[in-house]
């Protein structure tokens, strides 16, 4: 591709900072004539996409060989070869929810294909099975509910979360089987904003389980990242089978993968022993996964309290 000629005054366009070379110390935009070519133009986008494919594959290599490198790179300060971590996790889950999403409204290829494939999603999220009989309501139904809280004296009617969640669930269990699809549809459609919440908390385990390192809030938040993107990433493979094979052992192969990568990780990225990562990987996955339930359960007690 032909050089793009230099402009004379040696002011940045974008910053006005002095550019002594070719790009700005400050900004880093090229400080090169604003009339360029078609064929300059073309070359440019080339060049980038061909940049964040070959930074993007190479990612993704170090990321399901290596457990733990990314993460060590980026302490390292070793990162423009490598996809921002944020900028990773973006792209990773949005393939991985838009394909959640696809199997589960995708068109069935043979009778109760649907339903096999919604039980197979909400296992992918350790969501198994939601029992709308044990939900903690008196009432029946709204009508029944609404009828309750007028008989009774205005101050010992529910108020606030606690009616409305009451509320919620009575028209829940007025019609027991759409009752668990409701809340399926609830959980599956806002698992993204869910898992932004269970980030931050993963990290803040990872800091608890190395609080004697010198290691700050940020570098464990940078390995939570890659590994919820690996997570992803082996349970979009897991998900895929599990939806042609209609057999749930690739989903259970994931989880185990996920674990074994959780172990190497820690091992590589932490520099601790083999056991040692062992024992903190699986104090992590118990702990992480008694969080995901109590998370659940206020986002499942949350959006009751507005149904």
């Amino acid at each position: 591709m032909k050089t793009q000629p230099l402009r004379k005054d040696n002011h940045c366009l974008n910053c006005g900072s002095e550019v002594p070379e070719r790009f700005c110390s400050r900004c880093g935009q090229e400080n090169t004539v604003q009339h360029e070519t078609f064929g300059h133009l073309v070359g440019h986008f080339v060049a980038d996409i061909f940049h964040y494919d070959s930074q993007l594959l190479l990612t993704l290599k170090y990321l399901a060989t290596r457990p733990g490198l990314l993460s060590k790179e980026y302490w390292a300060g070793r990162r423009v070869m490598y996809v921002n971590p944020i900028k990773l996790y973006v792209f990773v889950s949005f393939v991985f929810f838009f394909f959640f999403f696809t199997l589960a409204n995708g068109p069935d290829h043979e009778k109760n294909r649907h339903a096999v494939n919604r039980q197979a999603e909400m296992e992918s999220s350790g969501l198994t099975n939601i029992n709308v009989n044990g939900l903690d309501s008196e009432y029946k139904s709204v009508a029944e509910y609404d009828s309750i809280q007028a008989a009774l004296p205005e101050n010992k009617r529910n108020t606030g979360m606690d009616g409305r969640m009451q509320r919620g669930m009575a028209k829940l269990r007025e019609n027991k089987k759409e009752a668990k699809e409701v809340l399926k549809e609830m959980f599956s459609h806002n698992l993204p904003k869910v898992m932004f919440i269970l980030l931050p908390l993963f990290a803040l385990l990872m800091k608890w389980s190395h609080r004697r390192s010198k290691m700050v809030y940020a570098d464990h938040a940078i390995f939570t990242i890659h590994f919820h993107s690996f997570l992803f990433i082996i349970l979009f493979v897991g998900l895929v089978l599990r939806y042609f094979f209609r057999s749930q052992t690739p989903l259970d192969l994931a989880y185990w993968g996920a674990f074994g990568y959780l172990v190497l990780g820690l091992r590589n990225a932490y520099k601790q022993s083999f056991w040692k990562s062992f024992i903190k990987a699986s104090l992590l996955s118990i702990t992480y996964l008694f969080v995901c339930v109590t998370v659940f359960v206020l986002f499942v007690v949350g959006v009751l309290s507005f149904y």
